[in-house]
């Protein structure tokens, strides 16, 4: 059997799907063929398909192929060679509306040199890489998947991404100055850590040189706006001369006052004509544009419209920045995590299953309801060795400390809960670093009981350490979260069901391990940073036009 599996990128290849649909009903494939056809628009006529699978049903397939279709996207081969498959790999091409640009036949090449796959470099060639995969033995798959991954990620950057040459300066490589205006770091919350994370990058193998100006910081009204005002400064300065102009500015931007600050960095953008990217974070954006008057809308509109490019975080993103503005160029591109080596465990005899919430403390992220729901698993006798660990801080701090205690959860103050000698709750401020990696190492799941979102980070974070996720079926939260796969998905404020699958997970062990291992799956499939810093780059040169 022949398994095509074209990931869940957002672009279609509905060539490759096409071209093997010729080939079966020509006679000249004759064995069963299965396709996971993504966001590919065509419909095959001649063999089965379905444009996405759950990990069962993909496994299924998997199991069934002799011969494993795909396109040139590193997770895709690496994960049908693990399984010892025949590997045909067809790159994705820019001058189809496959990719953003031709990176794809630079990895193949360099899985053909490993010789563990066959490149078919265009669908044209599909009947003799069939001749090929079925009279050749591959070499099988050792492991070592972080060593392939960083040898195809070092031969990208030094080949691929790097090739911006100046004109008259042949051999010489342009660097690409990028300008990133954002947070300051004293902001807590998903966009500082996408800031924190896109800085961290190593840029200069990319050919790219990044300058981060601050717009915004944590402080009162008026040192706000002394900050913002001498960014502007900053920022007009180096627009303003020739010497030190970036080539792209790069725009992290929420709403209301932070789509007020952006609108005017991007007014500078258009007056020194230099390219810039929207990075859209507010999960609420599309809900504070409809309650703004129409003379309000209209700058919002233009701004999208005007802007090089607008990066969303997922496909419902997608659809309301597309109602908004049609003419806005969209481009969907999840957030990222670094994989980690450590995983997440049941815990070891003795020790509590702990679960995690981690995020600002406002309303909207339901915090109040997870408190709501602990109550309920103690008064109804399942609360078991369940520990809560809230990690963040913010607004609702206060407000959600004193609703624990009259929950009777945080314990007096010696420490000591009335039914269980511990807190069942603990308030751990606000976390990053070695002590965020620790709660993540130490912690069994993470909960996230939000009104709206998108598609957090520390989701993210959370999956690629095997942990399974409780969280509101909002925004994007599906992309990271399978429901009853590697975690649940409930209807936000609904805390008995929130109730009933925390005493799930943290009761049935088998379960439990089941879905910490398709987490860490998921992210090494979809969510692992290389990808993301990749397209990051990628829609920096077609801003410019590289």
């Amino acid at each position: 059997m022949i398994f095509i599996t074209l990931g869940s990128q957002k672009f279609q290849f509905d060539r490759l799907l096409k071209a093997v649909d010729e080939l079966v009903a020509s006679g000249v494939i004759t064995e069963p063929v299965f396709a996971q056809s993504g966001y590919s628009d065509y419909q095959p006529k001649h063999y089965e398909f379905k444009q996405f699978l759950d990990r069962d049903e993909f496994g299924v397939q998997m199991s069934k192929a002799d011969i494993v279709i795909t396109h040139g996207g590193t997770g895709a081969i690496i994960g049908a060679v693990k399984k010892g498959k025949k590997v045909i790999a067809v790159p994705r091409l820019a001058k189809y509306g496959e990719h953003v640009d031709d990176h794809q036949l630079q990895l193949i090449k360099e899985f053909k040199q490993m010789g563990i796959i066959c490149a078919c470099d265009d669908c044209s060639q599909l009947v003799d890489a069939l001749a090929e995969v079925k009279n050749t033995t591959y070499r099988p798959f050792e492991s070592n998947t972080q060593t392939i991954i960083d040898s195809i990620d070092g031969f990208v950057r030094s080949q691929v991404m790097g090739k911006l040459r100046e004109p008259g300066h042949e051999g010489q490589v342009q660097r690409l100055r990028v300008l990133m205006v954002g947070n300051d770091s004293s902001v807590k919350g998903g966009i500082t850590s996408v800031i924190s994370q896109l800085m961290g990058h190593d840029w200069a193998a990319d050919g790219v040189t990044m300058k981060f100006i601050p717009t915004y910081i944590a402080a009162n009204p008026v040192r706000k706006m002394l900050f913002f005002a001498k960014a502007l400064r900053r920022i007009r300065a180096l627009l303003a001369n020739p010497q030190t102009r970036p080539d792209v500015v790069h725009i992290h931007m929420s709403y209301k006052g932070s789509f007020v600050r952006k609108q005017q960095v991007h007014g500078l953008c258009r007056k020194y004509g230099v390219p810039d990217v929207l990075h859209m974070h507010g999960s609420e954006f599309a809900k504070w544009y409809g309650g703004c008057k129409p003379s309000q809308q209209e700058p919002v509109r233009r701004m999208l419209r005007e802007a090089s490019a607008v990066i969303v975080l997922g496909e419902q993103w997608h659809e309301h920045i597309r109602a908004i503005e049609p003419d806005a160029n969209i481009v969907v591109i999840s957030n990222a995590v670094h994989i980690p080596s450590d995983v997440t465990h049941w815990p070891v005899a003795g020790e509590p299953f702990r679960v995690l919430f981690m995020g600002v403390l406002i309303e909207r992220k339901g915090v109040a309801d997870l408190l709501d729901a602990v109550a309920l698993l103690r008064d109804s006798g399942r609360l078991g060795n369940m520990r809560v660990v809230i990690a963040g801080n913010g607004a609702q701090e206060d407000e959600l400390k004193v609703k624990a205690g009259e929950l009777g959860l945080l314990g007096d103050v010696a420490g000591a809960a009335a039914d269980a000698g511990m807190p069942v709750v603990e308030f751990a401020g606000w976390t990053d670093g070695e002590k965020k990696r620790a709660l993540f190492e130490q912690c069994q799941t993470l909960v996230l009981p939000s009104y709206n979102e998108g598609l957090p980070v520390a989701v993210l974070e959370a999956i690629a350490h095997g942990m399974p996720v409780v969280a509101t079926n909002v925004g994007d939260m599906a992309a990271a979260v399978h429901d009853g796969e590697n975690g649940y998905l409930i209807e936000p404020g609904d805390t008995h069901a929130l109730a009933d699958v925390l005493a799930k997970i943290a009761t049935e062990r088998n379960h439990y391990e089941d879905m910490s291992q398709a987490s860490r799956a998921l992210a090494e499939r979809e969510f692992s940073d290389a990808e993301y810093f990749r397209t990051i780059g990628a829609v920096y040169r077609q801003a410019v036009g590289a």
